[in-house]
This record gives structure tokens, sequence and C-alpha cells, in this order.
């Protein structure tokens, strides 16, 4: 279930990722003021706080709701609200960074996704 959740916020992420990029490479680029490295840390570093409280919400309601044992709540928690949230977002990122525009990149994370979900 979270995994089929994160394909769409990955969607929406990687539109604002490509509009970012296209003033990046028509005003950044041609100053040389900042570097690629710096636009996508920046990018991924403003992305992945959202992911993870979206994805603590997620966790306190799915895990404690349902009644799953307490005693591996922090092992749960660590995958599902720190490091998958951390996943999806460079990945989804990853993949916008090499497809030219909007469409293309969200059939190649369709594509990729695809054997993820297998």
């Amino acid at each position: 279930m979270a995994t089929l959740s994160a394909i769409p916020i990955v969607l929406q992420t990687q539109i604002i990722f490509i509009n970012t990029r296209s003033i990046y490479e028509i005003r950044e680029r041609a100053s040389r003021m900042y570097s690629w490295t710096a636009f996508v840390a920046a990018q991924i570093s403003s992305e992945v706080p959202f992911n993870m409280v979206g994805s603590t919400v997620f966790f306190v309601l799915w895990y404690f709701l349902v009644g799953y044992p307490t005693h591996r709540a922090g092992f749960s928690f660590l995958m599902m609200s720190i490091a998958f949230p951390l996943f999806y977002t460079t990945f989804g990122l990853a993949v916008a960074a090499m497809a030219p525009n909007v469409e293309m990149a969200g059939n190649l994370f369709n594509f990729f996704n695809s054997f993820l979900t297998n």
C-alpha cells in the first residue's frame, strides 16, 4: 500500500523538478553561479522533509491503529518513515533528471517502477 501511494507523490515532484530545471538551465547555468550538484541537493533537501512528515502520519495511522506489535515499531518506523521516503524521492528525481520533459519522466518512472513493484 505504501509503495503504491508513493507513485503519485513522485510524479508530482517530477513536475516541479523539471520546471525548476528549465529555469536553472536558462538562467543559472549560463551565469555559472550555481552548480548542478547544488541544484539537485537543494531539490532533494526541500522535498525529503515533507515526504517524511507525510510518511510519519501514514505510519502512525497504519501501524498503531491496525494493532501491530509495538516491539518492532522502531524498525518499521525507520523503514517506512525515513528510508523509504529518501529512496522514492531520490529515485524519482534521478529519473526526472534523465528525462527531457514531464511526459517522458512520467513514462520512464512508471517503466522503472514496474521493476521495483514486481
